[in-house]
This record gives structure tokens, C-alpha cells and sequence, in this order.
């Protein structure tokens, strides 16, 4: 395999998926791909014990996830708080998750690489590839794993601030058509519209936004036209 051409693939689909999932998703599948592998998938955590696979060729990835978090060991957690990569070419001997690796083997992992996903100010999680032999992996595979995981982190990083940037401006429309909306029903200008939103917000203990969105579903709600029966059953 020209894995240089076919990282070069891989950047090209990473930048045209837009969806941080999306880029997860294809990141573990070229992993799988590029290093021989049977198996990849993406850690992320909130705590050692509270973790997400977003995305998993198999649900081999979701069941190591789940042992590293149940077990606190493991190459993909320490990936993401020690050092960037850690290779394991037979778990089931490998001192440094000596709860983690015998469990690993039982269902069918042998060989791990774990490979950080940040950026300088960031991190994201872990990039992890799984083979179901011993000595799947060499000091090059590490090599290549980490040029994946750069690839990964920057088009991750660019989508998830795409998303950022489409969920405020769907915000701000929402919360336009409710100031809209309280403007033509009480008479006032668009200041006095948003103060009142923040209040109720504030008083009923909920995001704006989603004031803001009950507001426009009730409209439109009330726009629809009746349907048969509906009438006489309200009066």
C-alpha cells in the first residue's frame, strides 16, 4: 500500500466530511486500513471512568473502550494523559495494564496502538487500532498511526468549529423570530423584546435559545389550520 497517497486521500475526505462525527468515523477506518488492523475506533473521556467511543469499526473498539474505563488502565487512556503514543504487541504480558491486557485478550485484542488526538490548547481524545494477533504492529505502524491522528485532530478541530459556528448562528435566528414574534404581539422594539426573553429565561431556570424555540413552535402551531373536529372539541 502508497501510504503517503493514501493519507493524502484520507486529508482530502476528512475536509470535505464537515461533521466532527463523520471525520472520527473515517479517521478509524482508514487506521484499520492503513496499519492492516482488524479493528479502530476513537476514546474520548470526561473522566477516567466516564468515557464515549464516538466512533468504532466493531464492537470489539466499544468493549476495550469499556474495560479501560472500568478497569482505569489501558494504552488509549494513557494516551490521552501520558505520553502521545503506546504500542502493545501482546497484552496479555504487557506490565503496564496488567488488569486491562488478560481482559483484552479474552475478547480477542493481542496488539494495541494508542495515539493522542490534540492540538496545542486542546485534546480530543485518543486515536486506538486493534489487531487480534501478537506483533501486529512495528515502530513505523506507530509512526503512521500518529500521522493519522495529526490529520484527525485538524480536521476534527475545523468541524467541531464549523458546528460551533452553525449552532450560534442557528441560535441567533431562533431568538430573532421570537423577538419578532413578542414585538407584533406587545408592541415594542427589539431591546424590549430581548430583555423580556432574558427574564423568563432567567425566572423559569432555562437557556434562551430554547425559550426563544418554544416560542416560534407555539406560533407556527397556532398559524396551522384546524383540522376537522379540532374546533368544536376546544369549544
Amino acid at each position: 500500500m502508497d501510504v503517503a497517497k493514501t493519507l493524502a486521500e484520507m486529508a482530502i475526505e476528512l475536509e470535505q466530511a464537515g461533521d466532527p462525527d463523520t471525520v472520527l468515523d473515517q479517521v478509524s477506518h482508514y487506521a484499520r486500513l492503513v496499519l492492516g488492523a482488524d479493528d479502530a475506533g476513537v476514546l474520548r473521556t470526561h473522566s477516567r471512568s466516564s468515557i464515549e467511543t464516538p466512533a468504532a469499526t466493531s464492537d470489539v473498539v466499544h468493549r476495550a473502550h469499556r474495560l479501560q474505563a472500568e478497569l482505569d488502565e489501558g494504552p488509549c487512556l494513557d494516551a490521552i494523559e501520558g505520553r502521545a503514543t503506546y504500542v502493545a504487541n501482546d497484552v496479555r504480558a504487557d506490565p503496564r495494564w496488567p488488569q486491562w491486557g488478560p481482559a483484552a485478550a479474552d475478547i480477542g485484542v493481542l496488539s494495541a496502538v494508542g495515539v493522542r488526538l490534540a492540538t496545542r490548547d486542546r485534546g480530543y481524545g485518543s486515536l486506538n487500532i486493534y489487531a487480534r494477533r501478537v506483533d501486529a504492529f512495528t515502530d513505523r505502524d506507530a509512526e503512521v498511526a500518529e500521522m493519522l491522528a495529526a490529520h484527525a485532530t485538524a480536521a476534527f478541530a475545523a468541524a467541531h468549529e464549523a458546528q460551533g459556528l452553525r449552532t450560534a448562528l442557528d441560535s441567533r435566528s431562533i431568538i430573532g423570530q421570537a423577538q419578532g414574534i413578542l414585538m407584533q404581539k406587545f408592541d415594542i422594539d427589539s431591546g424590549a423584546a430581548f430583555e423580556f426573553l432574558k427574564r423568563v429565561s432567567q425566572h423559569e431556570n432555562q437557556k434562551l435559545v430554547n425559550l426563544a424555540e418554544a416560542i416560534v413552535v407555539q406560533r407556527d402551531a397556532n398559524a396551522r389550520p384546524a383540522k376537522p373536529g379540532e374546533a368544536s372539541q376546544t369549544t
